[in-house]
């Protein structure tokens, strides 16, 4: 997950929250309880219930090729684990 903050004007902040995920892996009703819950760790973090509106969070969902583990792409690590 990255967490990066946009200065917006002078004083205004706009936290931006990334999550990558397996594609797949969240249905829709799991996904929106993930922007919600990391929406209200950001807004508790800062103290600011006034940020909530600017709060941004992106899920980017990778396709499961796309993830490797201690050198390995993610989907053999599975395998291999499955086979177990």
């Amino acid at each position: 997950m990255a967490i990066a903050i946009v200065l917006v004007g002078e004083d205004a902040l706009m936290p931006v929250v990334t999550v990558q995920i397996p594609a797949g892996s969240l249905d829709p009703v799991q996904k929106s309880e993930l922007i919600a819950r990391i929406t209200d760790a950001v807004v508790e973090v800062e103290k600011a219930e006034a940020i909530r509106p600017y709060v941004y969070v992106i899920v980017d969902e990778t396709s499961r090729d796309g993830y490797g583990l201690a050198g390995t792409p993610v989907d053999v690590t599975l395998a291999k684990a499955a086979q177990r």
